[in-house]
């Protein structure tokens, strides 16, 4: 299923309207079934299906039980996109949230739990050269400007990029990717496009990703929260300045 579609559009400007072709991103909503029991639904890009819904259940932790993420079934149609988990246990929906994310996002995470041992140190002109190459990479942005991206780096090189209509959904999908390929988190680095979020605080310390970085804004609970794990947390990257709002020792400035 494709992420962008064409629409024809009317573009005004000053006093001239035209009908033009334009591309708008493709949103879809993801049923995910645990034994046959609809949990949630999720709306997201049609793409990276299978990394975003393990990237979901294994962050939120709602599933209690023995799973296989290898095995879950995706089913797509014209109307939506059906992902089915089986479960031998039972599925938690205790402290369930609505977030601040785009379109409603639902969060099970509440709170930190432990502290990011992790001895990371990356340089600000390695911070710069990522960013810089994760910007350059998010191509379904510059084609529709409203999608987000995520990625996964190292203080060498970006391992995974991930484009959807949910911010949320792109850093589930690279955590999702990151479980399927067994890539370790420790020593890793999390770019995101939107503001940092209490929420997005909490899926980086949830897998202990030392370091989180953005063109924008944290929120103050997701600098409260990143002080708490030993979090990192860099916002306002661009060009070549950025803020660090905690935990500032991993930083070779």
């Amino acid at each position: 299923m494709q992420p962008l579609e064409n629409k024809k559009i009317v573009r005004v400007k000053q006093d001239e309207a035209i009908e033009v072709d334009d591309t708008v991103a493709v949103e879809k909503r993801i049923k995910i079934y645990v034994n046959n029991e609809e949990v949630v639904s999720l709306s997201a890009s049609p793409m990276q299906i299978k990394e975003l819904v393990i990237g979901f259940l294994m962050t939120e932790d709602i599933l209690k039980g023995d799973w296989c993420p290898e095995k879950i079934i995706i089913e797509e149609n014209e109307k939506e996109i059906n992902a089915r988990v089986e479960l031998e246990g039972h599925v938690s929906l205790n402290g369930k949230t609505i977030t601040s994310g785009c379109m409603s996002s639902v969060s099970f995470l509440n709170d930190v739990k432990g502290s990011i041992d992790d001895d990371l140190k990356v340089s600000q002109n390695a911070l710069f050269r990522l960013f810089k190459e994760f910007q350059e990479k998010s191509n379904l942005y510059r084609t529709t400007g409203c999608i987000h991206a995520a990625a996964l780096a190292n203080d060498r090189e970006i391992l995974f990029i991930a484009e959807d209509v949910g911010r949320h959904n792109a850093v589930d999908k690279v955590i999702g990717w990151a479980l399927l390929n067994r890539e370790g988190f420790r020593g890793k680095i999390m770019l995101v496009s939107g503001r940092i979020s209490s929420e997005m605080a909490l899926k980086a310390a949830k897998w202990r990703i030392p370091v989180i970085v953005s063109r924008t804004a944290p929120t103050s609970l997701a600098v409260e929260l990143a002080q708490k794990a030993n979090l990192t947390v860099i916002g306002f990257l661009r060009g070549s300045r950025f803020n660090i709002y905690s935990n500032p020792e991993r930083v070779i400035l």
